[in-house]
């Protein structure tokens, strides 16, 4: 797997950004690691459409907007596959605020790491096929209230933090597992207000308000991951990735209760978003 680490002439592919697994260390091994820089270093303005998002950058029929509803909805997501991917109904609480909704057009897609943020942190130097990955990653996509996230616009943890303050244990952890990752630097004042955020952690760790747990690292909330799901046959290239036939599994869940599970690459079924590892077997 490409480390997101590597100078931006090298080649990457999505796939090795959108599903690298959450960081073996604790999140306050994972902040004191960060790099901080201070200064204001890019040398041209940040272009929002020079980072291209809502692609389907893992090949399974739905762009990253729709899998994000998918992955967020606290049951399982009814999705219209005819033609173009679409979330048709579910059930979302914003983890940042509270609010709910039962229809997917009311909220947001949020970046955790806004794409400005990643610009001003390093992000300038990419070339589009990483900006393209980083701005599809699953780890970085968070379904939120419109309000919510119009809010926060593109201010780091300094200058915005989740209203509710439940969520703050998961909003920093996730903030930091996705900068490390991606070799993205911090401002000393954001390192600080992410440690005083890190610190509300209680035993269960980063969980996220009213979901269950937290999607730092590439995880997914407890309502649809947890929520037993059929397995649709799915069109076209199926699972998509690495060319799992035509078994789909919106989630590892849903591949145990079908009793596929483990998946193996070149199973039907596999697919490399359910395999955080990169070990070739997924939902072990």
């Amino acid at each position: 797997m490409t480390d997101p680490s590597t100078s931006s002439s090298t080649t990457v592919t999505a796939q090795a950004f959108s599903e690298r697994g959450a960081p073996s260390s604790t999140p306050h091994a994972e902040l004191a690691a960060l790099q901080i820089d201070d200064r204001s270093t890019p040398d041209r303005p940040y272009v929002r459409d020079a980072w291209p998002h809502w692609d389907d950058v893992d090949g399974n029929g739905c762009d990253a907007r729709q899998d994000a509803l998918i992955t967020w909805s606290v049951v399982p997501a009814t999705v219209n596959r005819a033609g173009t991917c679409k979330v048709i109904t579910g059930s979302w609480i914003s983890p940042y605020d509270g609010v709910t909704t039962t229809v997917p057009g009311d909220f947001d897609i949020d970046h955790l790491v806004p794409l400005e943020n990643a610009f001003r942190s390093g992000g300038w130097r990419w070339d589009v096929t990483r900006r393209r990955a980083f701005a599809n990653n699953p780890a970085e996509l968070v379904a939120a209230s419109a309000t919510s996230n119009r809010s926060k616009g593109s201010d780091p943890p300094n200058a915005w933090r989740p209203p509710n303050r439940d969520s703050w244990c998961a909003y920093a952890t996730g903030w930091v597992d996705v900068k490390v990752a991606w070799g993205l630097t911090a401002t000393t004042e954001e390192r600080d207000a992410l440690g005083q955020m890190l610190d509300t952690c209680g035993p269960a760790g980063p969980v996220w308000p009213g979901i269950g747990s937290s999607v730092a690292g590439g995880g997914t909330p407890s309502g649809s991951a947890d929520a037993p799901q059929p397995a649709p046959v799915a069109p076209g290239t199926g699972g998509g990735g690495s060319g799992g036939g035509t078994a789909y599994y919106a989630n590892c869940t849903a591949a145990r209760a079908a009793g596929a599970a483990p998946l193996r690459s070149g199973q039907p079924g596999y697919r490399s978003a359910l395999d955080r590892d990169g070990d070739g077997v997924a939902c072990e």
